[in-house]
Order: structure tokens, then sequence, then C-alpha cells
């Protein structure tokens, strides 16, 4: 028989993801009104980032925090808004990669400052340095499981916390 989470224990899930999404949500808005992007291109831009060379676009989808699907629309527009650049590598020119452009590196230093003052103000704040341990703390188990078991992504690969 398939055991369910107690009542206390779902009052606390739906306190965990209504933050979650909440701070999504914020973390999004405030990107798109002060720094011109969403959440999600300034995921995009961290990882190419933090890559330091060209991505393909499946590694770039596996390491993204968002859903790979609509990823190549989403380059579409970071392309045409000069952030990105998509190159076919001459060893395979079936493959294709992204890169960041020096616009691009230039949008993802103005959104950083955003980006991290929302950090700070809607969740860093909020807690103290024991806080802080035992989230880590509790979550990390649940980090371990569900961290392979997301659609499309490849085990073992780095995503960026979003820093």
């Amino acid at each position: 028989m398939m055991s369910s989470p107690t009542p206390r224990q779902r009052a606390i899930w739906r306190v965990f993801l209504e933050c979650a999404y909440a701070l999504i949500d914020i973390l999004d808005h405030e990107l798109q009104e002060e720094a011109g992007m969403t959440l999600r291109w300034y995921d995009v831009l961290v990882n190419l980032e933090e890559a330091e060379r060209p991505v393909r676009m499946k590694e770039l989808a596996s390491r993204i925090l968002a859903s790979k699907s609509g990823l190549t629309r989403v380059i579409d527009r970071m392309e045409e808004a000069g952030l990105v650049e998509r190159t076919r590598p001459a060893e395979d020119r079936r493959a294709i990669e992204v890169v960041m452009t020096p616009k691009g590196q230039e949008a993802l230093h103005a959104a950083r400052a955003v980006h991290r003052r929302g950090i700070y103000e809607h969740f860093a704040r909020h807690l103290d340095d024991a806080g802080f341990e035992s989230l880590r703390d509790v979550l990390e188990s649940v980090h371990e499981h569900v961290r392979p078991l997301r659609p499309g992504r490849i085990s073992g690969t780095p995503r960026s916390p979003l820093s």
C-alpha cells in the first residue's frame, strides 16, 4: 500500500512550493523590470559564463534550471537581442554550440546586481546562519533524490544556482 503525506507534511510542502514559485516569479519580474531580461535568459547567460567555452545546445538544455522545452526559441530571441551567438563546431557540423557575446556579458553583469539584491531581499535576509545550515541539511537529501529524476537532464551535469 502506498503511503500518503500527513496533513502536516502537506502543509509544509505547500509553504515550500509557494515560497519557491513566489521567489521565481519575483526574481523574474525584477530582472525584467530592471535589467530587461527574464530569469530564464539570466540562467542561460550564467551557464554560458560558467562553462567558459561554447556549449552545445543539448548540454545547455541539461544545465539550465528551467525546462528545456522551448530552449531553441529562447536562444533565437537571445540571439536576436545580440546576447548569444550560435556556431557549428568544425569537428561536428551537426552540432550547434552557443556562446555569450560581449553584449551578453554586459547584460549579465547588469542583471547580476539586480538578481543578487533580490536573493538577499526576498530570501537571505530572512534567515540567520543556523537557518541556512538547517535549510541546506534538510534540502540536500531531497536534492540528491530529485536531481537525476528531472526529465531531459543528464545525471551529474552541474547546474548553476543562478548566482
